[in-house]
C-alpha cells in the first residue's frame, strides 16, 4: 500500500474511459495555480492532444472544455502566474472563488468529480478523485484515491456528504454563478448522490466525511494503534486523530521540531528521506523527482480491522473544527491495510522514510500570517471590472461596494494580470475604485493581481472580478494573436475539427508558407465540407477567426495561399444551406 513506485499522474486519472468523453467536471481545491488549470483540460481532449505542450493545442483543448469544467478555490489562494499569458482568458469562466466557511478557518478540500458519457450508448459514468494535493505545480509526495461508479436510480445515503459538500460550496462563492453553470453543477451533485461506487480491492465498507458542514460530526478515530501521515500537525490535532493507543507519526522535520516533546512521547516519529525522490537505478528516465511531504493519511487499527482515512485534512485543530475538508474512510483487514502493511519490514512506503532526529525547535513557516489573512479577506470582497471604450483603446474601471479592511501601515495595490507593473493604489478602509486605460482588446481581463506590503513582507494573489461590458469577440482576438503563421492557422483548423495533434503536427513542422493541404489522404476542402454537413457550428469558430485576421490586414501573411478562395466557397455553400432551411 502506498508503494512509492506505483505513481499516478493527475492527467492520467482525469482521462475519460475508452469510447467516452467528458460531460461535466467539478474540482475543489484550496490553492489554485492558473497555469496548472490551463493544462488539466488536455486530459479530456481527443487522444494525442493530451500529451501536447504546444500553445495552440493547449488553447484549443481549454477552449473545447471551458463550458464543462468548474473549479472552486479558497479566495486569496490563486497563485500569481510568473508571466502574463493571454491563454488564461480561456479559463476565466471555470474559476470560482469561495469565502471562508467561518472566521479563522479555510475552504480546504481537494477533489475532482467527473461525469463521462459513452459516445455509442450515451450512458453516463462517474469518477471521483479524492486527493491530498492542490491544483498546483507542487511536487511533493501526495496521495490520490480514484473511485469509479455507475449512476443508479436511487439516492444512496452514504453519498449524502458528497452532495452536501457540492451544495455548501455553491453557497460559499464570492460571486453568484451563471444560472446554467449552477444548474449543471447541481445536476452532477445529484448524480453523485446516486452513484454506485466500485470499492477498491479489499475494502469491505466505505464512508465519506465532509468536514466543516453544518451539523456534521468528525470521523471516529477510536482504536488501539494509530498511524498519522500529515505535513502539518498540532498537539490538539494529534489528540483527536490518535486519542489512545500506540502512535506512529510521519511528518516534516520542521513540524516535528515544533511539536512539544510530550506530544511525541512514546511515539515512533518518521520523515520522508531527502533521498526518497531520486529515481532508483533502472527507473524510467521520465519519472518525476518528488520531495517533501504533502499526503494526509490516517490508519486506525482495532481488533482484526483497519480503517484508512485519506484526503485533505491535516492533523490540526483547524482541520477538524471548522475547515471545509473531505476524507474518505476505507475499512478492510488489518493484514492488508494495517500499519504493518505501510511501515513493516519490506513495505514499499517504509523504504522512503527515515527516523526523526530532533533539531533545535524553530518556528516553521506559518500557514497564515497577518498579510496572508488580509489578502484572503480582500479576495472575498466582490469586485466589478467594467469595460470602457476610448480613442486610445479600452479601459477597465475596477470597483467594489464594500470597503477594504481598514489596516494601518499596509500598502495595497492592484494591477491587471495582462498589464504587469501598472499598479493602482487601493486606499485601506475605502471601496475599491481604480482605472486602467490604454488597453488593447486582448488586455481585457477579470484576473486582478492584488499585492499587500508592509515592513514585515509582501503577499499577493490573483482575484477574479466580475467582468461587465465584456466584448463578445475578445476571445477570438486572443486566438488570432496566437495564430502568427499560416502553419499555425492550419494547425488550429485541424484541432478545431477534432483531428488531434497527429494531424496538426503535419502542418507545424516547417512546411513553408503554403502549409500542407492534405492530411491522411484527406484534403482541407473535404474536411471543411464534411464539417459543413455534419458539424456546421464548428465553422462559426473558424469564421470569427478568419474575420479577425482579415480585419487586422494580415490575411495575406497569415492565411495559407489559396485559403481565401476556398473559404469563399464554403461560406457561400453555408449561406445557401441556411437559406434553404429558412425556405
Amino acid at each position: 500500500m502506498l508503494a512509492p513506485d506505483s505513481r499516478s499522474l493527475l492527467l492520467d486519472a482525469l482521462r475519460p474511459p475508452s469510447g467516452a468523453r467528458l460531460s461535466r467536471a467539478v474540482a475543489l481545491t484550496f490553492t489554485l495555480d492558473l497555469e496548472s488549470l490551463l493544462v488539466a483540460p488536455l486530459a479530456f481532449a481527443a487522444h494525442g492532444l493530451r500529451e501536447s505542450t504546444d500553445p495552440i493545442a493547449v488553447m484549443e483543448g481549454v477552449r473545447h472544455c471551458a463550458d464543462r469544467i468548474d473549479v472552486f478555490c479558497q479566495a486569496g489562494q490563486i497563485v500569481v502566474p510568473p508571466t502574463q499569458s493571454a491563454l488564461l482568458a480561456f479559463v476565466e469562466p471555470m474559476v470560482h472563488q469561495v469565502r471562508r466557511p467561518k472566521p479563522g478557518h479555510l475552504f480546504h478540500p481537494k477533489l475532482w468529480a467527473l461525469r463521462f458519457r459513452d459516445d455509442t450508448t450515451g450512458e453516463a459514468s462517474l469518477r471521483l478523485l479524492v486527493l491530498s494535493r492542490n491544483l498546483t505545480k507542487d511536487r511533493s509526495w501526495d496521495v490520490c484515491l480514484r473511485l469509479d461508479a455507475s449512476t443508479g436510480t436511487r439516492r444512496v445515503a452514504g453519498n449524502k456528504p458528497l452532495f452536501d459538500l457540492v451544495q455548501h460550496t455553491l453557497q460559499l462563492t464570492v460571486a453568484p454563478l451563471p444560472v446554467d453553470r449552477r444548474a449543471a453543477i447541481e445536476a452532477l451533485g445529484e448524480d453523485l448522490r446516486r452513484a454506485e461506487w466500485e470499492y477498491p480491492e479489499g475494502a469491505r465498507e466505505m464512508f465519506f466525511h465532509a468536514l466543516g458542514m453544518p451539523r456534521v460530526r468528525p470521523p471516529d478515530f477510536d482504536g488501539t494503534r494509530h498511524l498519522v501521515i500529515s505535513p502539518f500537525c498540532t498537539p490538539g490535532g494529534l489528540d483527536r486523530c490518535a486519542p489512545s493507543g500506540k502512535l506512529a507519526l510521519v511528518s516534516r522535520q520542521e513540524t516535528l521540531d515544533y511539536l512539544p516533546q510530550e506530544s511525541l512521547a512514546g511515539s515512533e516519529a518518521l520523515m520522508v528521506s531527502a533521498m526518497a525522490g531520486l529515481p532508483a537505478e533502472g527507473a524510467p528516465s521520465d519519472l518525476e523527482v518528488l520531495s517533501g511531504l504533502h499526503a494526509k493519511v490516517y490508519v486506525v487499527e482495532k481488533g482484526r480491522q483497519a480503517r484508512v482515512l485519506l484526503g485533505s485534512a491535516n492533523a490540526t485543530d483547524a482541520a477538524f473544527s471548522g475547515n471545509v475538508e473531505l476524507l474518505v474512510e476505507l475499512v478492510g483487514s488489518r493484514t492488508q491495510w494495517g500499519i504493518d502493511a505501510l511501515l513493516g519490514p519490506g513495505a514499499g512506503f517504509r523504504e522512503i522514510l527515515e527516523p526523526y532526529e530532533r533539531h533545535d525547535a524553530t518556528e516553521p513557516e506559518p500557514e497564515a500570517t497577518d498579510l496572508r489573512d488580509l489578502v484572503r479577506d480582500i479576495a472575498t470582497i466582490p469586485l466589478s471590472a467594467t469595460v470602457t471604450s476610448a480613442a486610445d483603446g479600452y479601459g477597465i474601471r475596477l470597483t467594489s461596494e464594500d470597503a477594504l479592511p481598514d489596516v494601518q501601515g499596509v500598502r495595497i495595490t492592484a494591477q491587471l494580470h495582462t498589464r504587469r507593473g501598472e499598479a493602482a493604489l487601493l486606499p485601506p478602509g475605502q471601496p475599491v475604485d481604480a482605472t486602467f486605460s490604454g488597453l488593447a482588446l486582448v488586455d481585457i481581463t477579470p484576473f486582478v493581481v492584488v499585492i499587500a506590503e508592509d515592513s514585515t513582507g509582501r503577499e499577493q494573489t490573483v482575484v477574479l472580478a466580475t467582468l461587465i461590458g465584456d466584448l463578445a469577440h475578445r476571445l477570438d482576438h486572443v486566438i488570432a494573436q496566437q495564430i502568427d503563421t499560416p502553419e499555425k492557422f492550419l494547425q488550429f483548423l485541424l484541432l478545431m475539427l477534432g483531428l488531434g495533434t497527429e494531424a496538426a503536427a503535419v502542418v507545424s513542422g516547417g512546411t513553408g508558407v503554403n502549409g500542407t493541404w492534405r492530411t491522411s489522404g484527406t484534403g482541407i476542402l473535404e474536411l471543411l465540407l464534411n464539417a459543413l454537413v455534419d458539424r456546421p457550428q464548428q465553422l462559426d469558430d473558424l469564421a470569427r477567426l478568419v474575420t479577425c485576421i482579415e480585419a487586422s490586414g494580415d490575411s495575406k501573411r497569415l492565411l495559407p495561399l489559396g485559403f481565401t478562395e476556398l473559404w469563399r466557397v464554403i461560406t457561400q455553400a453555408r449561406d445557401t444551406m441556411t437559406e434553404a432551411v429558412r425556405s
